[in-house]
């Protein structure tokens, strides 16, 4: 199986995507990959109808040619104390250019499997991803069994939001054990039409760590750190995850 689109797509998105003739511009005229994230919750007394109707969603999608990688995670904390983490799933699929993905989601709206997919969960974060290094991004690297990865996305309150004080924290993180890398993104959401547009001054973010272990003493010490307070005091978090990968 090839990969998994998981969206909170709605039918003006998807032929919106689907139709638009521009969309190689939105992002530049050459093809590169695009990243798909999905956080979705399953509606209340429905989870395993969410996974069943995503299991039968994987296995129509896994036909489709455009699609390069594939993976989900289980997240395990978020900044919402309340929130029934067992009933969500991020996933995150790369696509060989945002023409490729658009034309994919055309085809599978009329599918009974994308729309009783869709039916089963609540999106909670969707945004299409591009790096901002002009790199390309190894979604392996972040699938590895016993790893943790983080996930965010985050919307500066000042325009240097993401200078110097984002460097000097993250360089900070060289300085625990099992830090391994992390990765910034543009992030692209969908209008109305569904295009993809530039989301102002957001920024999405993947940390990845050894282990669980290795995470969890790191993190407390990290928030109470200045570097991670200045840095933060010009964010608002749309979305924030630490996850596990699962099968």
């Amino acid at each position: 199986m090839k990969s998994m689109m998981i969206g909170c797509l709605c039918l003006g998105i998807l032929f919106g995507c689907g139709k638009n003739k521009n969309l190689d511009q939105t992002i530049g005229n050459e093809m590169n990959s695009i990243f798909e994230i999905a956080i979705n919750q399953s509606k209340e007394g429905q989870h395993q109808t969410f996974l069943n109707t995503r299991q039968a969603f994987v296995d129509v999608l896994g036909k489709e040619m455009a699609t390069r990688n594939e993976g989900k995670w289980q997240p395990f904390f978020t900044v919402a104390p309340d929130m029934d983490l067992s009933r969500v799933l991020v996933g995150m699929t790369e696509w060989n250019s945002m023409p490729g993905f658009g034309e994919a989601a055309a085809r599978l709206l009329p599918q009974d499997e994308a729309r009783n997919y869709f039916a089963s969960f609540d999106p909670l974060a969707y945004a299409l991803l591009e790096p901002l290094d002009g790199q390309s991004f190894d979604m392996n690297s972040i699938k590895e069994d016993g790893q943790v990865i983080e996930f965010a996305v985050r919307k500066g309150k000042t325009a240097d939001a993401f200078g110097e004080k984002r460097e000097v924290f993250f360089n900070h993180l060289n300085n625990y054990s099992g830090y391994k890398f992390a990765r910034e993104f543009k992030v692209y959401k969908l209008d109305e039409e569904g295009i993809p547009n530039l989301a102002e001054n957001t920024q999405a973010v993947i940390i990845t760590w050894e282990n669980a272990e290795k995470f969890q003493a790191a993190a407390q010490p990290i928030f109470g750190t200045k570097e991670y307070a200045d840095f933060a005091e010009n964010l608002s978090v749309e979305a924030y995850f630490a996850t596990s990968p699962v099968k």
